[in-house]
């Protein structure tokens, strides 16, 4: 997850339950779990920019895989599928807008329990409202990485809120009354009413520390659906 300055786990979470979220993936470097990501289709995956760009370059597919249909990750290539091409928007490190990714596979992911992900065309922050997030990130400020995914109920805060500090137009803010996102989430889903609306993107104080002074800020899905279509067809 990024800090305002970017890589993300979910602190103060609780395990995820089996089929609660079968479009997670982890997305490797090498062996070891780097972001998360989360299934379009059997061919493509949805992560953060900042996860596997440098802005709007693509860093080499050559080295990140995905693991799929797992709560737990390991460090085994136990149902790996190797990324052929990294396809960036139009990512800003400085601005952190854009920070959006999709990655194409080298082949379709094996039939199994996974299913695709729902992600929003339209999506109001005109009001607060409550999601989820997911990921396998940090378990507090420089601890481990959690082999088992973690899920955390949090509340999306309204326009006016994240317009202080935040473009309404590309991220959107929530809180949490413990925990929140950390190191490892960076590219997994926010998740309102089963439709993922957000990618985790990058937290504005310590890991766990997400309130309206210092939200965590997820890009919006809805400002690149037809981007992200326009790839994964």
């Amino acid at each position: 997850m990024a800090y305002a300055t970017s890589t993300n786990r979910v602190v103060n979470g609780s395990d995820a339950e089996e089929g609660e979220f079968p479009y997670a993936v982890s997305l490797r470097k090498g062996n070891s779990h780097t972001c998360g990501g989360t299934i379009l289709n059997d061919k493509f995956i949805l992560t953060a920019a900042h996860c596997v760009c440098k802005n709007d370059q693509p860093r080499n597919s050559s080295l990140y895989s995905i693991q799929y249909d797992l709560l737990k990750i390991t460090r085994e290539p136990i149902n790996i599928v190797p990324v052929k091409k990294i396809n960036c928007h139009q990512f800003s490190s400085e601005k952190l807008i854009y920070d959006s990714a999709v990655l194409e596979l080298e082949s379709p992911i094996p039939a199994g329990n996974w299913k695709p992900v729902e992600i929003s065309k339209d999506f109001s922050t005109d009001e607060k409202q409550e999601g989820i997030i997911i990921g396998w990130g940090r378990l507090y400020q420089n601890g481990p990485l959690s082999e088992n995914l973690q899920k955390l109920n949090v509340e999306i805060y309204d326009d006016e809120t994240c317009g202080k500090k935040y473009d309404n137009q590309h991220h959107i803010c929530f809180g949490a009354i413990a925990g929140g996102a950390c190191n490892g989430d960076s590219g997994t889903a926010l998740i309102v009413k089963g439709v993922q609306v957000g990618i985790a993107s990058f937290i504005t104080d310590l890991c766990g520390v997400a309130n309206e002074m210092h939200p965590n800020v997820y890009s919006r899905i809805s400002t690149y659906y037809d981007w992200i279509h326009t790839i994964s067809g």
